[in-house]
C-alpha cells in the first residue's frame, strides 16, 4: 500500500506560509491526495514515516549531523525539534554545520497532505555540493514519508 501511495506522490511548488516565511537556499514540496480521509495529524503521519526511514538514510543525516534524540524524547520527531504540531501542521527544524533545516508537514483536506523541505545554508558552497548528492536520496525519502499509512491495529 505504501508503494502504490508513493507512486501517487506528485512534487508540487512551495508556497507552504511557515516555509516561506524567510529566505531560504532550497525547498522542495510534495503532494498526496489519499484515497480516503486520514483522521491523523500530520504529526502521527510524519512521526511513523521517520520511523520507517531506511537505514541507509539515517546513516547519511548522521554523516550530516543530524542524530536521532532519545525515544522518550516527546518534544522531537527522529533528529528534528517539534516548532509546531496540531491537526493540521507539524513544523520541524534542526540546525546542522553545514545548513538550517525546515520540514513542514501539512493536512491542507482530509484526503490530502504536502511535505515541504526548506533550507538555509551555513556554508553554501560546500552544502550546495553536498546537497546535490544528498538531495537526490532526501527527494525518494520524502515520497515514501508523505505516503505512510497509519496502522491502527
Amino acid at each position: 500500500m505504501k508503494t502504490q501511495l508513493a507512486q501517487q506522490v506528485r512534487q508540487i511548488e512551495v508556497t507552504d506560509p511557515i516555509a516561506t516565511a524567510q529566505r531560504y537556499d532550497y525547498a522542495d514540496a510534495f503532494e498526496l491526495r489519499l484515497p480516503e480521509p486520514d483522521p491523523h495529524w500530520p504529526e502521527t503521519w510524519v512521526r511513523a514515516g521517520v520511523d520507517s526511514t531506511p537505514k541507509w538514510a539515517e546513516r547519511v543525516v548522521g554523516l550530516l549531523g543530524m542524530h536521532r534524540a532519545p525515544a522518550e524524547a516527546t518534544d522531537r520527531i527522529g533528529p528534528l525539534r517539534i516548532v509546531e504540531s496540531g491537526p493540521e501542521v507539524i513544523h520541524l527544524e534542526t540546525s546542522l554545520p553545514l545548513m538550517h533545516v525546515v520540514l513542514v508537514g501539512r493536512r491542507i483536506e482530509p484526503d490530502r497532505r504536502t511535505f515541504t523541505s526548506v533550507l538555509r545554508y551555513r556554508r553554501p558552497v560546500l552544502a550546495r555540493l553536498v546537497w546535490a548528492v544528498v538531495g537526490i536520496g532526501h527527494r525518494r525519502v520524502a515520497r515514501q514519508l508523505i505516503a505512510n499509512k497509519i496502522s491502527t491495529e
